[in-house]
């Protein structure tokens, strides 16, 4: 969670249904079944875009109750989801790119807009923005480095939110009602709404829409935790307003101002604790002996787009202001409550409650403008420069009680600001062959302040600042022999950009952090297929790679607190991954994804977190798959069913490292303990009814009942380890009913 909450503070401071598939086709816009994203930032037929991307209509989504990120994710070839403690926790990896370090590896857009921060203190990474039921057209998930097209931290991919446009022609709109029950949880409703409508015919238009997302929880709490018991701690209220306003005041002048708000709060997360090694659940199945957490998210944003047709380009310029606030409170005894007996001078057992209060703040401001030429089918080029500030601040403490000992008091401040410059060009050998060269330069300006009463877990410490300039590259060359196969070989590069860091004292007062950590960088190598076969019977998507990535940025432990910094031993990665659709009779579409990932340490790694050459990276599994069927009929003139069922595969993921004897000979003990999350397999079932504007449907998600852990560590504290894990939501039946008019 954010505010940089102790785990990260003291880490820092120191789809489902149709539309899911490569070639689906009933997902992004379709105009003669040709499906078109914007991935490459030009409107390209996904067939003939030269990137690994899936793309999602969330609006076919909604008849199954497939609302959340992770549930679009896990039907998506090579993007992985872990996490989940609560509804805005979610970690996401693409390719074997996994999310070592606290700068996070995939960059998220509104649009145009980046999401989120590039800077190792803003807890970026664990809260991944979940837009799923917000305006969406679609999503584009678009996979390997893009550092080029979207900057820093997108190393393993993107994932882009396309908002819906309000229609300036004529009315339109929609309402949707979600109700359903979780096993061993409580009651969840979901209630949405949308409306669109022209102010001045083809001219200008509006649209308004909003949520209100009641989930009822299924995790309880132990009578031994600090708050006592309670049923269903992991329930939440969360609610969102989205506005959207068009303009076209002239042929060549287009514009566009978006307005988005989001809001959550919660009193409790997805936790259970676990005990060992080996590690086994300490209570039960749904059991958390962790205090209640008073969580609030809230998100603003504001947008604005004008595009100038000048005939020969296009010139484009994106300005945006977003706001996230993160507060809460919480008691994490569990975790700390022997550290601070050690810092106390108190008898282990001592304290008994470690109440922690966070609040946290990130303001970023982003221009962008670039000159996009004309398709001509002979050289095309876009040109442009994006300047961005990141501001946050956080204001921490952490107390031992009954002694009433203050531990932390933190008031620190960050900042992060990029300048860079980018272009790429595109020449056509012929009208079926062409290659594509980018390049991106980056200037990064970070800095860092801290203030803490206490002095005992971290140093107080002025201003420090830290710059770097960083040079990212793509060569893309595709080839499409005929109308219904295109090929396409890319080398590109990525980067996370540098911080400076925060010092960590150890136990004899010294600093155990290093003054920076130090810009990451990796090459990614990459071959992709994409066609039909038997007019459009059979389409396919596969794409193979190879990664070297340098200089990882990574979490290290020093006694139960986190710092930066940069691991020793570099990383190869390579897999493989596919997406197969079949349309073998009228209204029939069955859908099947795969991937295979190998990620592991190149050398025995000693700098960071501590284990041996060979060893997997955290949270990455070897395999995954899914495939879906979906088929819709006719039941009377006016009348029609569907039916949709689906089934999810991930394999087993390491959680952290084994160490062991290293190639010196010398023993290597991991200071992030693993543990296994072992594979799950999930089924899914939906079926309804359409009339109209009216959809009926029912569905059964995770309909057998299947028990697993999303995500899950065993860290370090003082005198042994703590470890717990979040739990994949039971079968939860519910039933929709929308109306569009």
């Amino acid at each position: 969670m954010r505010g940089m909450r102790i785990r990260h503070l003291l880490a820092g401071a120191s789809v489902v249904s149709l539309c899911i598939t490569g070639t689906s086709s009933a997902m992004a816009q379709e105009t003669d079944d040709v499906i078109t994203v914007t991935a490459s930032r030009r409107a390209v037929s996904l067939q003939d875009t030269p990137l690994a991307v899936t793309a999602i209509n969330p609006d076919e989504l909604e008849t199954s109750g497939l609302t959340k990120l992770r549930e679009v994710i896990e039907y998506a070839p090579g993007v992985n989801f872990s996490g989940g403690a609560s509804p805005i926790a979610n970690t996401i990896t693409m390719r074997g790119v996994a999310q070592s370090g606290r700068a996070t590896t995939v960059g998220v857009y509104i649009d145009d807009v980046p999401i989120g921060s590039s800077n190792s203190f803003a807890a970026g990474p664990s809260l991944m923005f979940d837009a799923v039921q917000g305006d969406v057209e679609r999503i584009e998930l678009i996979k390997g480095p893009q550092g080029t097209l979207y900057g820093s931290s997108s190393m393993g991919g993107v994932v882009r939110y396309i908002t819906k446009d309000p229609s300036t022609e004529g009315f339109e709109g929609s309402l949707k009602t979600d109700l359903s029950t979780t096993k061993k949880g409580g009651f969840n409703q979901i209630y949405s709404g949308r409306v669109a409508a022209p102010v001045v015919e083809d001219k200008f238009g509006v649209s308004v829409s909003g949520y209100y997302d009641d989930f009822g929880g299924f995790i309880d709490r132990t009578a031994g935790s600090p708050t006592g018991a309670a049923e269903d701690v992991d329930a939440y209220e969360a609610w969102g307003i989205y506005a959207k306003a068009v303009a076209n005041p002239t042929d060549s002048i287009t514009s566009s101002f978006l307005f988005a708000r989001t809001d959550l709060t919660a009193t409790g997360a997805n936790s259970v604790a676990l005990q060992g090694p080996p590690f086994v659940l300490a209570d039960g199945p749904y059991l958390t002996d962790e205090g209640m957490n008073d969580l609030n998210d809230e998100f603003t944003l504001y947008a604005g787009t004008l595009n100038f047709d000048l005939g020969f380009a296009s010139l484009i310029s994106s300005t945006s202001w977003q706001d996230r606030v993160n507060s809460n409170a919480s008691d994490l005894v569990a975790t700390f409550g022997s550290l601070i007996d050690l810092l106390s001078g108190s008898t282990p057992g001592t304290v008994t409650s470690a109440p922690f209060t966070g609040l946290t703040q990130t303001e970023r401001f982003v221009q962008e403008v670039r000159l996009t030429s004309a398709e001509n089918g002979v050289l095309e080029w876009t040109i442009g420069g994006i300047f961005s500030d990141e501001d946050s601040s956080n204001i921490q403490t952490l107390v031992g009680r009954p002694i009433d000992f203050l531990a932390l008091d933190v008031d620190l401040g960050s900042e992060l600001k990029e300048y860079a410059g980018f272009g790429n060009l595109t020449y056509y050998v012929t009208p079926n062959f062409d290659v594509t060269a980018g390049v991106r330069v980056a200037k990064v300006e970070s800095s860092v302040a801290l203030t803490d009463g206490p002095g005992l877990i971290v140093a107080n410490i002025p201003e420090t600042t830290s710059d770097d300039v960083v040079d990212t590259y793509s060569f893309t060359a595709r080839y499409r022999p005929s109308e219904d196969l295109s090929l396409y070989a890319r080398v590109a590069s990525g980067y996370r950009p540098e911080n400076a860091n925060l010092p960590l004292l150890d136990a004899m007062g010294n600093n155990a952090a290093p003054e920076i950590i130090a810009t990451d960088t990796l090459w990614s190598y990459e071959l992709g297929a994409k066609g039909d076969l038997s007019d459009g019977l059979l389409s396919y998507d596969f794409a193979g790679w190879y990664i070297k990535w340098k200089d990882l940025q990574a979490v290290t432990f020093v006694n139960a607190a986190t710092t930066g910094g940069n691991a020793n031993s570099d990383v190869t990665a390579y897999g493989l991954e596919g997406s197969l659709t079949a349309r073998p009779a009228t209204g029939l579409s069955i859908i099947s994804n795969f991937a295979y990932t190998h990620s592991t340490l190149d050398d025995d790694e000693t700098a960071a977190f501590g284990a041996l050459a060979g060893e997997n990276l955290q949270l990455l599994p070897n395999w995954t798959a899914s495939i879906r069927g979906s088929y819709d009929f006719p039941i009377t003139p006016e009348l029609g069913g569907f039916v949709n069922a689906g089934l999810r595969y991930v394999g087993d993921r390491d959680t952290g490292f084994e160490g062991g004897v290293g190639a010196d000979g010398s023993t290597i003990t991991p200071l992030i303990a693993n543990f296994t999350l072992d594979s799950y397999v999930v089924a899914n079932l939906s079926a309804g009814v359409r009339k109209g504007p009216v959809t009926v449907s029912v569905y059964a998600n995770n309909l057998f009942d299947e028990y697993a852990f999303t995500g899950g560590t065993a860290r370090p504290i003082v005198g042994g380890i703590r470890a717990g894990a979040n739990v994949l939501q039971p079968r939860t039946i519910g039933g929709v009913i929308k109306i569009d008019f």
